[in-house]
This record gives C-alpha cells, structure tokens and sequence, in this order.
C-alpha cells in the first residue's frame, strides 16, 4: 500500500491523524502517528511495548498493508515500509 493510501487508511480504521514523517523530523517515506495511539480503535495499543506485539490489531493491519511500526520515544510511534 503506498503511503498516502496509508495514511488514509489509518484515519478511516483506526482515527489516527497520520502524516508524513517529514513533518516530525525530515525522513523521507514514513508516517508519523501525531496523535494519540492509544485508544480503543486501536485496542489501547501501548507504543514501544505494542511495536514488539504482532497479534495486536494495528500491527496486524500495518503487516498486511506491507508497513511496521517503531517506537522513536516514549510517546512518538513512526511507520514504515
């Protein structure tokens, strides 16, 4: 899935306000999560501990689309493919 297609993707199943990872820190061909990611769309998923979970919903979806997600501090999760 490309990144825009992701993105979007991100906001209709799970109501995530995700955007390029440029506008966190300059890498190019990321998304940055800039939101709160744990809630209950994505069941409560719990950042740098969730990253490591792959039955957790949001990293199943994220797996099938072709994309991970790494913890870049406490509360920042980026994505990528």
């Amino acid at each position: 899935m490309k990144r825009n297609e992701l993105m979007n993707a991100l906001y209709k199943e799970f109501d995530l306000n995700a955007v390029p990872s440029e506008d966190f820190d300059g890498h190019t061909g990321g998304i940055w999560i800039r939101d709160d990611i744990c809630k209950p769309s994505t069941d409560f998923y719990d950042y740098a501990n969730g990253t490591a979970d792959r039955d957790n919903v949001l990293n199943k979806f994220l797996a099938h689309a072709g994309w991970h997600a790494e913890p870049n501090d406490a509360e920042t999760i980026l994505i990528w493919q």
